[in-house]
């Protein structure tokens, strides 16, 4: 790893000061007046008392008994509750008493990622009626200090407090919001909202420690945060000198020297690990803009974003549901097939989403703007993103969330494209021709031709270039393309690679 952004990386971790704990009693950071905890799992509680000190937490006719570690840490688990509202929550130790009012019991959810999760409710382009909706005592609001750290912390950098959403929330996570008011419309339950966003940072700062070595290709970086959990002193002494002359290089464009969010692990550590062992009901993940200046984008960003669900549901439970957003369109136009990290890393989200039966996808091909990395059309994507967690979560019809790829087969003259979740056909929006589709030839060094098409039914016919071998078919591919298949609710079907399968007749392999 000899680039300045993989020295950025696994240098920028080690240089912020880790915090005390303190001693007295008190709950943990993610606990305040007005939380929302998760309904039907076990309730864990954390604080943190002297050390040594017996702990009682009274909650909802409950009580659970425990004993605060010899660092003053202190975790009871309470039984699950279905629901619950304005509630106290009670813990005593010696002669301290605390309490916390107005808990209530719903659905919890994580919303992370870079700036698009941070995009607040005050950027987007909403009406200004539905940015002036009245207090929503049914849904509660928390947000993450920004902040990173060398290793994993048990408290936030300061101090969060859950709030009442109102139609004033405008610093909050526009997807976030507009997707936790859609579940909570629908569901009648309240539900709290968990926003730890951080803009410009690449995944691999939100990845644990077990998750970098799961994602492998980090082998250099994990052995000094290996050394520097051994020894943070010599560590710190050893890697002085490198993060001096990081400052010193020139950044590539775009970039600034230094950043510790680039850090390995940096926003795990410091924004994902206070909350403990929280149980939540689903996590909408929205960042990937900076992994697109990756080598090798596709491949790294896949296996570091499986890494990511796997690691995050060693953390918050294993059947925990994901809702991946796709990258928006931004960047140059392109009139001939090109490559671009944009498309892989796009690519990489919807192969990981495919593959995991508790993921789904959130396509915002409509949506972007080729000039703006930061759209601020955010309430189809809010909306979607609540589409995919209520599939997963209440078995919602897969109708609900748009079309999708299934396969791709070779028919004579044609390559047959069959599309799924289609609500009331599909349709090609504006001049009738579906588009933009190519076939691709992997040996060839991807070489690729655009291909005309025709819509029959659920399914889509590409046709094939006289005398052009192919093995792939791809569909909406490149930086901003212009792209028009949408079903009949208007909702668009995805950038999309597929292998295309030979039929009996033709190895598929030429036209």
């Amino acid at each position: 790893m000899t680039s300045w952004l993989g020295k950025a990386l696994f240098v920028a971790a080690l240089v912020l000061p880790t915090p005390g704990l303190a001693q007295s009693l008190t709950f943990g950071p993610a606990l305040s007046d007005g939380a929302v905890l998760q309904r039907g799992q076990p309730i864990e509680v954390t604080g943190s008392a002297a050390a040594g000190a017996k702990v009682s937490v009274e909650f909802a006719g409950t009580q659970a008994d425990t004993t605060a570690s010899k660092d003053g840490a202190w975790r009871v688990t309470l039984p699950a509750m279905a629901s619950g509202e304005n509630l106290a929550l009670v813990a005593t130790s010696g002669g301290e008493r605390l309490e916390l009012e107005g808990i209530r019991i719903g659905e919890v959810f994580l919303c992370s990622g870079q700036s698009n999760m941070q995009f607040s409710m005050a950027q987007t382009a909403l009406e200004a009626r539905e940015r002036k909706l009245p207090i929503d005592r049914n849904i509660g609001l928390l947000s993450v200090p920004t902040a990173t750290a060398r290793v994993e912390q048990a408290h936030f950098s300061e101090p969060a407090k859950w709030t009442t959403a109102y139609g004033g929330s405008g610093d909050f996570s526009a997807v976030c919001l507009i997707a936790g008011r859609a579940i909570a419309q629908a569901q009648a339950v309240p539900v709290g909202l968990i926003d730890a966003s951080m803009g410009g940072t690449p995944i691999e700062a939100w990845l644990p420690y077990e998750g970098l070595q799961q994602a492998g290709g980090m082998e250099e970086a994990l052995a000094i945060l290996d050394e520097f959990r051994a020894d943070p002193a010599a560590a710190e002494a050893r890697f002085g000198s490198q993060l001096d002359a990081l400052w010193q290089m020139p950044p590539p464009p775009g970039q600034e020297p230094g950043r510790p969010r680039l850090g390995y692990a940096n926003l795990f550590n410091a924004m994902i690990a206070p909350l403990g062992r929280m149980r939540m009901a689903g996590v909408i993940w929205y960042q990937g803009e900076n992994n697109t200046r990756r080598p090798n984008a596709r491949a790294a960003y896949q296996s570091q974003l499986e890494a990511l669900l796997a690691s995050w549901r060693a953390r918050f439970g294993e059947d925990l549901p994901f809702a991946i957003v796709q990258l928006a369109p931004f960047g140059p136009l392109s009139s001939e097939p090109a490559e671009h990290n944009w498309a892989e890393v796009r690519e990489a989200q919807r192969r990981v989403a495919e593959a995991d039966r508790r993921a789904g996808l959130v396509v915002t091909s409509d949506v972007g703007e080729r000039l703006d990395i930061h759209p601020p059309l955010k309430k189809p994507v809010g909306l979607r993103a609540a589409a995919v967690l209520s599939h997963l979560l209440y078995a919602a019809p897969a109708g609900t969330l748009g079309p999708r790829p299934i396969d791709a087969r070779r028919e004579g003259g044609e390559v047959r494209v069959r599309i799924a979740g289609g609500n009331a056909g599909l349709m090609a929006a504006s001049w009738g021709r579906p588009g933009p589709f190519m076939l691709c030839h992997t040996a060839a060094n991807r070489e690729c031709r655009f291909a005309d098409a025709r819509l029959i039914g659920d399914s889509v016919a590409v046709e094939i270039p006289e005398g052009f071998t192919f093995d792939l078919v791809r569909y909406c591919w490149g930086a901003a393309p212009i792209c028009n298949v949408f079903d009949g609710q208007q909702r668009p079907l995805g950038p999309f690679e597929l292998l295309v399968e030979p039929n009996d007749a033709n190895d598929g392999k030429a036209g």
